[in-house]
């Protein structure tokens, strides 16, 4: 693996290439955008790949928030060559950015097909009981859900992440009223001694990412 660093708009991206990436090559390879500078997603997908659950991956990992992902997609296909359907396009975020990441995948299932979502924020800035979440309340009113959207979500037991079971459960309440079978279009995760930092997540994200693997 090699790394570089691009500019989209005014913020940076930081590319892990593939070790069989060619500059003038023909190969295309599927894409993971990480939303959150301090998830290190070039160690869990090589860990992955290494045990044959994951193909060569393209990761870049956003360094600022200057830009929408879908542009920031826009401007990596420009420099880089990546598989065009949008199953081979991924994206992973947490706490905040995993609401971005979950939205990305909802409103953009054209440019990314699978999202991981880990410590997801769904209280919002305001600090919103699972009644009152306007995150929630905005998932519960969409007119659809993608069909071929995966998204992988957990949440851990201590810290911050232990009030978020609530949310999850919600959560999990919405989409299947909505058609969608656990297991299948999503997944939610508890996991014992989990928290709310980057070590954390770190550890959690080649888990999701075997999941999404999977479907």
């Amino acid at each position: 693996m090699r790394e570089e660093i691009i500019q989209a708009g005014d913020t940076a991206v930081r590319l892990v290439l593939p070790g069989s990436y060619e500059a003038g090559g023909g190969r295309r390879y599927p894409l993971l955008l990480i939303l959150d500078p301090g998830l290190y997603g070039g160690e869990a997908v090589e860990r992955l790949h290494s045990g044959g659950v994951l193909p060569e991956i393209l990761v870049a990992t956003l360094q600022g928030t200057g830009i929408p992902p879908a542009e920031c997609l826009r401007v990596i296909c420009e420099e880089f060559r990546l598989l065009e359907h949008p199953v081979s396009r991924w994206i992973a975020g947490t706490g905040h950015t995993a609401v971005t990441a979950m939205n990305v995948v909802l409103d953009h299932p054209e440019a990314f097909g699978k999202a991981a979502c880990l410590s997801t924020s769904f209280e919002g800035i305001e600090g919103a009981p699972p009644l009152h979440s306007a995150i929630l309340r905005s998932l519960e009113e969409r007119p659809f859900l993608p069909e071929t959207a995966r998204i992988f979500f957990d949440y851990g037991t201590l810290g911050l992440d232990e009030c978020y079971e609530p949310y999850h459960r919600d959560l999990g309440a919405i989409f299947r009223g909505r058609e969608w079978q656990e297991g299948r279009e999503f997944q939610i995760v508890r996991t014992t001694g989990g928290s709310h930092d980057a070590t954390s997540w770190n550890a959690r994200l080649g888990p999701a990412l075997q999941w999404l693997a999977a479907r």
